[in-house]
């Protein structure tokens, strides 16, 4: 779109660079305002690795085009190569590649600070001038197509590519383009950490990351293929390694988030990583190279644990001396009350170092845990059954705990140490809390995706609404907060652009004003230490960075702290708690929630076969009518819904929104599925579409106006939809939809419960559903469509997710501990004018998916024969399968923590 020629400024008596608006575009509008836009962004910019703009002209009679008027851009004259031809020469020996990169790092976070994504970062945009310096160029613009005829394109010094797509329009340079560019979504500053790393893998391996003869093989590389890593030179270090891994990263939320942290690393990473290296060899015991994080953490042998957490209680209160080694020990739970771990927040040490506290499960009972350690053995704590993610007082006396975690009757409760019964204190759904100084207690409740905090005092009284997130900053959810010292302020997880932790910042909240500011931009769970850092959770780690608690600013870069922690990302929650003493206790287990889970064919008898489909986030299988097809709702990165055809073994992408589509319903003739879809961005207004099953046409929107709405079950003849949806004043009802004519929603059953899961029977006479109207979800049973002629109750012990059987004479549901061991019911039920069910009786059980606070929707379905079930497994860990469950504590962390993360004064 542009010229570049060398010119000379007369009046200045200076050589300057002339960029010139292509007469071809001269007359195009849309053209000329990208030129003067690129002028007005290098206007905005002043710093010394970013070449400068001295003016703006405009050109009259451009190459003899009477009455057409170009523009041209003044611009720096930069002496010397591109990093192109350097390049082309071969790979660049480490040193020197780290320092162009610092500079290209640096630039690019200039830019970025003043609001601006440069979108087309590569080789031949960085000049290197004889002295060293790096320039780098063409901020903000956006070149056209190549011409026609042109012959095989260059990818590497290929224009920038600029195409219309159904989702939205390219722009980048396809060698160097972050996969949300190339498949045409919106895109921000992560788009430049990606280039930032291709470009950087390009200079140490002499190569590019991604390769192809054409634009479109290159554009496929991006999206599907894996960086070789192995072609990098055999001396990178490892934490130019981690770099280059994070920012090539093809989920953006996984990405590296600010390029100023790759510009730290360069920096500060081989100074960190030579300083890590000699503490871990000082440390590591001998036999196989073990993990990074039993690298870092040896374990002393479980039957140590006891007496040495004895000598660790003794250690809290003689001095410490300076600098002291930590000392790492491992917790043994016994696996008959098996450490449960399931919402990465079951777990809590006291402010003094002296107790732990924990949930486990024994005899299919969850409930808490105390350990004092200077003992040997815990102890159940009476009146905590069902409890979830403990927390300690500020006095260390008294436990905070949860209830019904995920349903509409869970409650916030506490407990005194030394016994007694436990006392309620506010209804929430959502277990997440802080005990303050003041003795109240600071926790979240929901509202569908909404979490807000609440206030209520500890010895009891009305809970206040406290902080809701702000909507128009595309906050979602609060979660997981700690107070600082002071007690004036809290540390505080929120998510941003959508519901889950995964994309989420850590602020600081003033308990007296609610005003929120982020200290960190990417993390959850934060924890302050005494020591003068915050630890938090990423990507399955912890982090640990130096926090100045008057200022309220972080002083220095986060460093790892441990790798591999039990962690929730769907609501931030973590397996670790500290002390105010300097201890740390953790489960060094997986990251829950992400799980590439499976699905498996279970008899009556409880025999297992597996589905041979591809490891992926399944959460709500359907089968087709025919019984050859699954409808597979993935909440992977696409978040959409799938088919996998039984028969060929093919799995196939059915929905291309860009936001999420969950939930699939098949119509009783197999042609249509009817799903739920919400922007990304948004995740409240989920609305019902249908979709052709094999793909043909566009997706039709079935309602109007409310919204939250999730597909249910679909009449036998066709004419019928139930759907959920969410109401703030009755929680959760049911609805009908007529599926031809005027789809007009009409309410089937509207309480001020939860009514969900609606399953209509064979004969269309009958609708089975959950609802939580006793205290805990239960089956019930109503007639169909006039849903007020009666209601039987048909689980006895507590149940979820009912299903036909395909003769209608039975109705299966799930019960017991979701995601610990489900078991899956069955009620026979006789026909008749009136509705009968005989007791329910189990089938089998076994650690099956049953959704965890996710409760919406039936995450299992069974054949037409009744002789099969459809299940879906979690990934087997090593914690899984051992008969006992360590978890590690670390004495003395302050020190370590001072020195993997030193304040920057």
């Amino acid at each position: 779109m542009g010229e570049v020629y060398r010119a000379r400024d007369t009046a200045l008596n200076r050589d300057v660079a002339l960029k010139v608006l292509a007469a071809a575009f001269a007359g195009d509008p849309d053209r000329l305002a990208r030129f003067e836009r690129e002028a007005q962004v290098l206007a905005s910019l002043n710093h010394p690795a970013i070449a400068q703009i001295y003016g703006l002209e405009g050109l009259e009679g451009q190459e003899g085009r009477e009455g057409t008027r170009s523009r041209a851009l003044i611009l720096e004259l930069v002496e010397g190569s591109t990093l192109a031809d350097r390049i082309a020469k071969g790979a660049l020996p480490l040193d020197e590649a780290i320092e162009i990169a610092r500079q290209i790092a640096a630039a690019l976070e200039a830019a970025h600070e003043q609001g601006i994504v440069h979108r087309d970062l590569k080789p031949a945009n960085v000049k290197i001038r004889p002295d060293g310096a790096v320039k780098v160029l063409d901020f903000g613009l956006a070149k056209g197509f190549e011409a026609a005829g042109a012959g095989p394109s260059s990818v590497s010094m290929s224009p920038t590519l600029t195409a219309a797509t159904q989702l939205g329009v390219i722009l980048g340079t396809v060698a160097y383009m972050a996969p949300e560019q190339a498949r045409g979504k919106a895109v921000d500053k992560r788009a430049d950490v990606w280039a930032f790393g291709c470009v950087l893998y390009e200079m140490l391996s002499g190569r590019r990351a991604f390769a192809g003869e054409e634009v479109s093989d290159t554009l496929a590389c991006v999206i599907t293929k894996d960086v070789d890593w192995s072609v990098l030179p055999a001396g990178t270090p490892r934490h130019i390694h981690r770099l280059l891994r994070r920012c090539i990263e093809k989920d953006p939320k996984r990405r590296l988030r600010d390029i100023g942290e790759a510009r730290v690393a360069l920096d500060d990473g081989a100074a960190r990583e030579e300083s890590a290296s000699a503490a871990s060899a000082a440390v590591a015991a001998p036999g196989p190279k073990p993990s990074i994080a039993r690298r870092a953490l040896p374990w002393i042998a479980g039957a140590l644990a006891g007496s040495a957490l004895t000598a660790a209680v003794a250690y809290v209160a003689r001095p410490r001396p300076a600098a002291a080694p930590p000392q790492r020990l491992s917790l043994v739970i016994p696996a008959s009350a098996r450490y449960v771990g399931q919402y990465g927040g079951d777990l809590a040490i006291s402010p003094d170092g002296t107790r732990i506290v924990y949930a486990a499960l024994q005899d299919g009972t969850r409930r808490l845990y105390l350990r004092n350690l200077d003992q040997l053995d815990a102890q159940p704590i009476r009146g905590t059954d069902d409890a979830y993610n403990p927390f300690f007082s500020p006095d260390g006396e008294w436990i905070g705990f949860f209830t019904g975690a995920g349903s509409a009757n869970g409650k916030l409760k506490k407990i005194a140490i030394r016994g007694g019964p436990p006392l309620t204190l506010a209804d929430t759904a959502v277990p997440s809390g802080a005990w303050l100084p003041d003795d109240s207690i600071l926790f979240t409740r929901s509202a569908g995706v909404i979490w807000s905090l609440y206030r209520v005092p500890a010895a009891g009284g009305s809970a206040i609404q406290f902080a809701t997130p702000a909507s128009a900053q595309k906050q979602w959810r609060y979660g997981t907060p700690d107070v600082l010292p002071g007690g004036r302020d809290i540390l505080v997880s929120v998510t941003i652009g959508a519901p889950g932790f995964d994309q989420s910042r850590i602020g600081v909240m003033s308990l007296e004003t609610g005003t929120y500011r982020t200290i960190v931009d990417q993390g959850y769970h934060p924890r302050y230490m005494p020591s003068g850092h915050i630890v938090y959770a990423l990507d399955g780690n912890l982090m640990a960075v130096p926090f100045d608690a008057r200022r309220l600013i972080t002083t220095g870069p986060p460093v790892p702290l441990v790798d591999g922690v039990r962690s929730t990302p769907a609501i931030g929650e973590v397996c670790f708690g500290v002390s105010s003493t300097g201890f740390l206790v953790y489960d060094p287990g997986t990251t829950l929630g992400r799980a590439q889970r499976t699905l498996w064919w279970v008899d009556r008898a409880g025999n297992e076969e597996a589905v041979p489909v591809p490891p992926r986030s399944y959460v709500y299988p359907r089968l087709s009518p025919d019984g050859t097809q699954v409808a597979l709702d993935i909440r992977d990165q696409d978040k959409d819904i799938w088919i996998w055809d039984l028969a060929g073994r093919n799995l196939r992408r059915l929905t291309f929104d860009p936001g999420v589509d969950s939930f699939p319903v098949w119509t009783p003739d197999g042609r249509r599925i009817i799903f739920a879809s919400a922007p990304e961005s948004n995740p409240l207004p989920s609305v019902l579409y249908s979709q052709a099953a094999d793909g043909s046409g566009q997706p039709e929107r079935l309602a109007e106006g409310a919204s939250g709405q999730t597909p249910q079950s679909v009449s036998p003849d066709g004419t019928r939809l139930i759907f959920r949806q969410s109401d703030p004043k009755t929680a959760i009802d049911l609805y009908t939809l007529p599926l031809s004519g005027e789809h007009r929603p009409s309410p089937l059953i509207r309480t001020p419960f939860a009514e969900q899961n609606a399953e209509i029977s064979p004969d269309g006479r009958w609708v089975a559903y959950q609802s939580n109207e006793s205290g805990r979800d239960e089956i019930y049973v109503r007639t169909f469509p006039d849903a007020e002629s009666g209601r039987w109750q048909v689980s006895t012990d507590g149940g979820s997710k009912p299903l036909w059987s395909r003769n209608g004479r039975e109705l299966f549901y799930l019960a017991g501990e979701p995601s610990v061991l489900t078991s899956v019911m069955s009620a026979a039920v006789s026909p008749g004018a009136t509705f009968s069910a005989a007791t329910p009786r189990r089938l089998f059980e076994g650690p099956y998916f049953a959704g965890g606070l996710n409760n919406l929707g039936r995450t299992f379905d069974v054949s037409a024969d009744s002789k099969r079930f459809l299940m879906i497994k979690d990934p087997v860990t090593d914690s899984d399968t051992s008969s006992d469950t360590p978890l590690v504590v670390v004495m003395n962390v302050f020190d370590e923590l001072k020195r993997l993360a030193p304040a920057k004064r």
